[in-house]
């Protein structure tokens, strides 16, 4: 799985983990399903045995099956406005059919 991270997400993740005391990883999962796609967030957490791991800068990503289901690659961005936080993306969106499940609100 490819992951793509911006200089500044790269300093507030960072900036984080050390808030924390943390290990230098964090875990890339599924939010949630719309019918435009998957929503990601990130978390502090540890690595198992079956997730996909990959060394991007000083920190350590990784993600279940999945995110890997749902993305053929991660861009994660932190963005100042119109909200300060955190913007994560799929670089390769998979393909969704809406079957008006009313999953979009």
């Amino acid at each position: 799985m490819e992951i793509l991270v911006t200089k500044l997400a790269e300093e507030k993740i960072f900036e984080t983990i050390k808030q924390y005391n943390e290990k230098n990883q964090i875990r890339i999962y599924v939010d949630k399903i719309t019918c435009h796609g998957a929503k990601f967030g990130l978390a502090i957490d540890d690595i198992k045995n079956d997730d996909a791991v990959q060394k991007v800068g000083r920190i350590t990503y990784f993600a279940d099956e999945n995110v890997i289901k749902y993305s053929d690659g991660i861009k994660i961005d932190y963005v100042t406005e119109p909200k300060e936080g955190f913007v994560i993306k799929s670089i390769r969106p998979v393909k969704f059919n809406c079957h008006n499940c009313s999953g979009c609100i």
